[in-house]
């Protein structure tokens, strides 16, 4: 619902990693969702703590392949990191994806030093890295392609 666009711009502004054109696509994709409903492309799990959404995973299929999915989006509020939110988030999206017959989950993100602890993240739980791909973001920023087979 609309009022789900502030709790995830504060919770993407409370990690302090992402850049304002990136926050307002994250906010495009959970536009695209809250207009379209089950048409849109993107969908959305929040993980909640005290009646506050502390976290959030968007995903969805890849147009094109046969059981692909991304993993767009995963952000748990700065104060509530380390607790587990995220594992739950990533756990819980990949069940999703296996109930509508998704074999393979991406992701990207970036390969600068403040994106080591999500790099490390995907490690922890099966990724593995199996592209980089020079200066996609700007000069010396590298993207990382992750990836897991989930069945």
């Amino acid at each position: 619902m609309q009022s789900d666009i502030t709790p995830v711009r504060q919770i993407l502004d409370s990690t302090g990693v992402f850049h304002h054109r990136e926050i307002a696509v994250a906010i495009e994709l959970l536009d695209d969702n809250l207009t379209k409903r089950q048409q849109s492309e993107y969908n959305f799990i929040f993980a909640d703590a005290g009646g506050a959404a502390v976290g959030y995973i968007c995903y969805g299929p890849i147009t094109m392949t046969e059981a692909g999915y991304d993993i767009y989006w995963i952000a748990v509020q700065k104060d509530m990191q380390g607790r587990g939110v995220a594992g739950l988030l990533i756990d819980e999206a990949q069940r999703r994806i296996i109930e509508t017959g998704g074999k393979f989950v991406y992701i990207e993100t970036s390969a600068k030093a403040q994106y080591k602890p999500a790099r490390e993240f995907y490690l922890k739980h099966g990724y593995v890295c199996v592209a980089t791909v020079p200066h996609y973001y700007a000069e010396g920023d590298d993207k990382a392609v992750f990836m897991k087979i989930i069945r």
